[in-house]
């Protein structure tokens, strides 16, 4: 059977051995506490961080929008001067078409009328007189009364001409927020 002091010292051994025990614990506990701290430190660090992010993205974002606008806007300006040279051309090409026309109708006529005044002035002297005095009262009868007028013919339906309306980006004055202090 074991002695009054060998039951004592194995108890002193034993708390011993809890003090000891009792002081790691802590030493954990407090380690376990600062890590804790250190996570949160880091998660409002990665918020804010995320927020910083979030709205310098929406800035780009809308920037980028912005821009698109703008193309979309010089695409129809683009569109509206294809159109419009498309209409040029159109009305040039009949302009000529009808300009070559009339100067071989043209030359024709001057042509036949020179040889019918060289035939009529030879043949009739009296007709042609005639013809000079009824010319006359034409003419100033033509100054009293003109003739209607002809219509011209219709130009091309005009081009559309869209009106620009620059888009106004939001969040441009986004500005990354401070980060927070460390906590601890």
């Amino acid at each position: 059977m074991p002695s009054l002091q060998d039951v004592a010292d194995q108890i002193n051994a034993k708390l011993d051995e809890l003090i000891v025990n009792t002081a790691v614990t802590a030493q954990v506990r407090d380690g376990v506490i600062n890590l804790n701290n250190s996570v949160s430190n880091l998660d409002v660090h990665m918020q804010a961080g995320m927020a910083n992010i979030a709205g310098g993205l929406l800035a780009i974002w809308e920037l980028e929008k912005a821009s698109l606008a703008e193309l979309r806007h010089h695409s129809e300006q683009n569109d509206t001067v294809i159109c419009l040279l498309q209409n040029a051309n159109e009305l040039l090409c009949g302009i000529t078409r009808k300009l070559t026309m009339e100067l071989r109708v043209s030359q024709d006529t001057n042509e036949a009328v020179r040889r019918m005044e060289g035939i009529v002035e030879r043949g009739m002297p009296a007709a042609a007189g005639d013809y000079d005095r009824l010319r006359q009262v034409k003419d100033t009868l033509a100054e009293c009364c003109p003739p209607q007028p002809v219509e011209p013919e219709p130009c091309p339906e005009p081009c559309p001409v869209r009106q620009h309306k620059p888009y106004q980006p939001k969040g441009q004055d986004w500005k990354p927020a401070a980060l927070p202090k460390p906590e601890g």
